[in-house]
């Protein structure tokens, strides 16, 4: 179907879209708490016809036209603990819950695209998957996948907002998209005691402030230069007075790998960095590795029927040279079934739309819904054709 024509189709239902978008955005509910939004797209769904079906808690899936060819289509639910300061007339009612990272989008972009498919009668099957936590990890995907989302499933495709390119462009990339995020909590333990007789302490501030630097030995040392990785300590606390070393220092922090092995060998390396800082000067350690959302790896070839939709959609598509170091629980759904991700361009630096995702005066070009619902349609009423 011609790019010309479902753009015309979608122009009509724009409003409806947008409205949608606002009233998601109104009422943001967070990881495992979006009941109000499961009752939402269940009664959206029930009113066009479709039998929606309840998964992992608040999680919904519904089927148009199942059949021997099934192309999934998926939209995260979840917002985030932030106080909304956009000043926008729809924003947030909930008291420290935004959607400052466009699953308020998602969420409008897939009922549209399930609006306007009933009209269309496209070839193929489509599977509409709503999920819940995208932002805590272990995320809502394994859970969707582990009650069969992805049953009879062909090919998953999914999108998301992105800022920091502009309105009318998409940016996707073939193998790996974006990286693995695991987190760390590091316990480092010591001796405390009076600031002004440090030889009598085993200093933990101290030991925390050589394992910090030497951890970034990792990255430079340990990694391949050309397999982008991160390790960032982002919190650290310890003692609370001038004059008091303190007996213990708590960190936390990130690692992002783009490569399965490093993954795999990460947590031992910053052991053996714990032990050579802190044991050999005669303090102890606890490591606690979580493991969060794997490495995404986008299918080639569905990256390239991807980029066909897109190439008569959108003014610029990039394909990016190098991975992008966030993380995304859509990685799951790549491991179970050939698929690609891809963010499409929200920003508008002439309207002063901006700021950065998970930030708290995050918003989008509403525009970027129109792109996302027509790449959506085109994806499953060319499929037959062009796949």
């Amino acid at each position: 179907m011609e790019e010309e024509k479902i753009i015309e189709v979608v122009k009509k239902y724009f409003s409806e879209i947008v409205s949608l978008r606002r009233h998601f955005h109104q009422n943001p509910e967070l990881a495992f708490k979006e009941f109000e939004t499961s009752k939402f797209i269940q009664h959206y769904l029930k009113d066009l016809g479709y039998t929606p079906e309840v998964k992992n808690k608040t999680g919904v899936t519904a089927d148009l036209n199942k059949g021997n060819t099934l192309v999934a289509l998926r939209a995260d639910m979840d917002a985030l603990p932030i106080e909304e300061k956009t000043g926008l007339e729809f924003s947030s009612r909930n008291k420290g819950v935004m959607h400052a990272c466009g699953h308020d989008a998602h969420m409008a972009i897939a009922l549209g695209t399930a609006k306007i498919l009933k009209e269309l009668h496209p070839e193929v099957g489509v599977r509409f998957i709503f999920q819940p936590s995208e932002e805590r990890t272990p995320g809502g995907a394994k859970g969707m996948i582990e009650e069969g989302c992805l049953e009879d499933v062909t090919e998953i495709f999914g999108l998301h907002m992105y800022p920091d390119i502009e309105i009318g462009s998409i940016m996707t990339r073939p193998g790996v998209f974006m990286a693995a995020a695991d987190e760390i909590d590091i316990e480092i333990r010591g001796k405390g005691g009076h600031a002004s007789t440090p030889q009598k302490t085993v200093d933990p501030i101290y030991l925390s402030g050589l394992f910090i630097n030497a951890v970034q030995s990792i990255v430079s040392r340990k990694s391949s230069p050309v397999k982008p990785m991160v390790i960032t300590i982002s919190s650290i606390h310890g003692g609370n007075i001038y004059n008091i070393i303190p007996d213990v220092v708590t960190m936390k922090g990130t690692v992002r790998n783009t490569d399965s092995d490093h993954w795999e060998k990460c947590p031992e390396w910053i052991e053996e960095i714990l032990i050579g800082t802190v044991k050999s000067l005669g303090g102890n350690y606890n490591l606690n590795y979580k493991r969060g959302y794997p490495i995404l790896k986008n299918d080639p070839d569905s990256v390239k029927y991807l980029l066909k939709q897109a190439n008569g959609i959108f003014k610029e598509s990039i394909i990016r040279e190098e991975p992008i170091m966030g993380g995304e629980d859509f990685s799951y759904y790549l491991q179970n079934k050939p698929g690609a991700f891809c963010f499409i361009g929200s920003g508008n630096k002439n309207l002063g739309i901006t700021a950065g995702l998970h930030t708290d005066k995050f918003t989008i070009d509403e525009n970027a819904l129109l792109y996302g619902v027509v790449l959506f349609i085109s994806l499953v009423m060319n499929y037959s054709k062009d796949r």
